[in-house]
């Protein structure tokens, strides 16, 4: 037990009473999920996982879960979401040990081959009460109570090999076809041969089916096809109405372009060629530079700092749990970065680029490609890679580009090395100017994850020779900023020594799409050829 310890977090009780309630987000924590009514889904960046009661699945910090209920499930979703913390022993003497945050996986993420033993099941709920007593968080007894529980509980997810059998009702046999039939769509499906697998017969698994889907089995089959085909032709690399027909069942391009048309009104070039409604609940600042405006956007990207003045049109879209809303606009296109567009997908052809996982004018290019506006997108590119080499010689001639740089945010406990994929200007900093992130943090800022968790006393080790400086304000980051900033950790910095110290506005460098890259340039062009300016203003 030495080796590794593990902390409790935090208990979360989720319960899913209708079709469009989800829960999830980004997880700070390791957490393990246990239901313990009901069916759903899980994904975790992007990947499905089954939901079903007693199923216990694990999420990493880092990632993106979304949880959704079972459509026309009689009974809620229920579960209990378990935070954790994990150290391990980092040095050890005979008289300590000194501990660091693990924040890679303990184990492959999602569903695991256990089953919630009812032991698991009234531990967790024993922990959830004890986390809504009041007063008891400060009593030593408790604590160690709770600490208990946690380890027990802990100790019999981890140990558990209970294989429970599978459920073998209609839904769950439903979820099964629907399955198959996602992934093997472009192969000869029968009905009969979907009634055999599931054990129905065939009258029986064509009630059933509708029952589930609300969809007859050749009209879902057919679906599957066709939105697929839409999406190919959404892609921009080989819209070949031959190839699409046969990686989707069809026999050529032309029974493809009949078929097409009469499911969707518009033939396939007719669909190319189209301007299309866009919701965007992403790549806003993308569409914008491709000169898109989309008809709705999200709450958030509305009011974003980078599309200040553009978007006085565009309707107001929630998120993307809102699909009510989302449909009423009757998109012809739906952009979004994940992590589940399974739903989005249902009301309209729905392009997902993870975020993150490409250069920004990469991005920009394959979306101008999907829409059509291939041109544009090229056009963009060039003109801002003049202002790039413009802005980095200008940097250069006055500090030169052979120098260290990092973004240190601050939250209400905590400092965090950001991540390049998080925006924040990092990379213009490291790719426009060529700067390069400190040596013991370079793999936590260019590589996968969210960065690095710091605390001041850290700062020395992990200490650039230019710092700039984001606060999440409505996080109560200002505060625990103004505490560091006073400490004699941080004035010993040779940064905060020498004036290279410089302050973002979070609310224009948290996004990284090409409208905010533009922006934020100009500003990191100016703080570094004159280091008496900030964002904020002269100093």
């Amino acid at each position: 037990m030495e080796d590794m310890q593990y902390s409790l977090f935090g208990v979360r009780y989720i319960k899913l009473g209708h079709t469009e309630e989800a829960a999830g987000g980004f997880m700070e924590t390791h957490s393990m999920l246990l239901v313990s009514k009901g069916s759903g889904d899980l994904y975790l960046d992007g990947v499905r996982h089954r939901l079903k009661a007693k199923a216990v699945c694990y999420c990493p910090p880092g990632t993106i879960g979304d949880i959704r209920r079972t459509p026309n499930s009689p009974v809620p979703l229920e579960l209990y979401e378990l935070q954790f913390d994990v150290w391990e022993s980092k040095d050890r003497t005979t008289s300590r040990i000194e501990y660091s945050k693990r924040i890679s996986a303990l184990m492959d993420k999602g569903k695991l081959p256990v089953a919630a033993t009812h032991e698991a099941l009234v531990l967790v709920q024993e922990l959830y009460q004890f986390k809504q007593s009041p007063g008891l968080s400060g009593r030593l007894a408790a604590n160690l109570r709770i600490d208990a529980v946690f380890k027990q509980l802990l100790g019999t997810l981890l140990q558990s090999t209970d294989d429970e059998e599978r459920e073998q009702d209609w839904m769950e046999r439903m979820r099964l076809a629907v399955d198959y039939m996602e992934k093997h769509f472009a192969e000869m499906i029968t009905r009969n041969d979907m009634a055999k697998r599931v054990g129905l017969t065939p009258e029986h698994f064509s009630v059933s089916f509708k029952r589930a889907t609300g969809s007859g089995f050749t009209e879902y089959l057919t679906r599957l096809r066709l939105e697929k085909a839409r999406e190919e032709l959404l892609n921009g690399e080989d819209r070949n109405l031959d190839r699409i027909a046969r990686e989707i069942g069809y026999q050529d391009g032309l029974y493809l372009s009949r078929k097409f048309k009469q499911y969707f009104g518009y033939s396939p070039r007719d669909y190319i060629q189209r301007p299309k409604r866009i919701v965007a609940l992403q790549y806003v600042g993308h569409l914008l530079a491709l000169g898109l405006t989309p008809a709705g956007t999200s709450t958030n990207l509305l009011r974003a700092r980078p599309y200040a003045g553009r978007l006085g049109d565009v309707a107001d879209v929630g998120d993307a749990r809102s699909l009510q809303r989302i449909s009423s606009l009757q998109p012809d296109l739906i952009v979004t970065s994940g992590p589940n567009s399974e739903p989005l997908s249902q009301l309209a052809p729905t392009i997902l680029l993870p975020w993150g996982r490409e250069d920004t004018l990469d991005e920009l290019l394959r979306l101008g490609r999907a829409l059509n506006r291939e041109r544009e997108a090229k056009s963009w590119i060039d003109g801002f890679r003049e202002k790039e080499e413009l802005a980095a010689a200008q940097v250069a001639k006055m500090i030169g580009s052979h120098v260290t740089a990092a973004v240190f945010e601050f939250w209400a406990d905590r400092i965090w090395a950001v991540n390049m994929a998080y925006g924040r200007g990092l990379r213009n900093l490291y790719r426009t100017f060529s700067f390069r992130p400190p040596g013991p943090l370079a793999e936590h800022v260019l590589g996968e994850g969210v960065g690095l968790e710091l605390t001041p006393d850290m700062l020395a080790a992990y200490a650039a020779d230019y710092m700039f400086v984001t606060i999440w304000e409505s996080g109560g980051g200002t505060g625990y900023a103004e505490r560091v900033m006073n400490s004699k950790e941080w004035r010993r910095l040779p940064a905060v020594r020498n004036g290279r110290v410089f302050f973002l506005d979070l609310e224009l460098f948290k996004y990284n799409d090409p409208l905010a890259l533009e922006q934020q340039l100009t500003i990191l062009t100016e703080l570094l050829t004159n280091v008496h300016r900030t964002a904020y203003g002269t100093q």
